[in-house]
């Protein structure tokens, strides 16, 4: 007698959208060159707005997106905190927005769509926003290769 094949379930829904697809390599080097720019063509009066924008676009459109996941997300807030104080309690916020979606991120890749989403802690520190798209990117390529995979299966009737 033949074993019957198992399915393994798909982790992922269709009901949460998926991650932004954007290679953290790509962010990484978007970063670096407009921060360069800014450096190299910033006004002086501007400088320190443009270098506090420059920094929180990428976090607050990823807040934006964890707010689109689960409604309950506060790291918005924190992140709109964070660019709206002064330098010194601009950067205590920021440390708490990294660990704020880091726990918001892990909450829902390991509970709402279960893919065992393991965030190191030193890393989340370091390199924050970066590390994330770097894990975001591989959840994406899965998600939207296994959904289609799911889509493009035949029914089969039983006879």
């Amino acid at each position: 007698m033949e074993p019957s094949p198992v399915s393994v379930a798909n982790p992922y829904s269709s009901l949460y959208p998926s991650p932004p697809r954007v290679h953290w390599a790509l962010l990484l080097v978007a970063f670096l060159g407009a921060a360069a720019l800014l450096y190299w063509l910033g006004p002086g009066k501007l400088h320190d707005f443009l270098s506090n924008v420059l920094i929180a676009v990428w976090p607050i459109y990823l807040c934006i997106w964890i707010r689109k996941i689960d409604v309950r997300s506060e790291s918005l807030y924190w992140a709109l905190a964070s660019f709206a104080t002064g330098f010194l309690f601009s950067w205590l916020l920021w440390i708490v927005v990294i660990f704020e979606v880091r726990e918001e991120l892990q909450e829902h890749y390991n509970h709402r769509e279960p893919v065992g989403l393991r965030l190191n802690w030193w890393l989340s520190l370091l390199f924050s926003f970066v590390y994330f798209q770097y894990k975001l990117n591989a959840i994406a390529r899965e998600k939207n290769r296994s959904l289609a995979d799911s889509s493009a299966a035949p029914i089969r009737e039983i006879p």
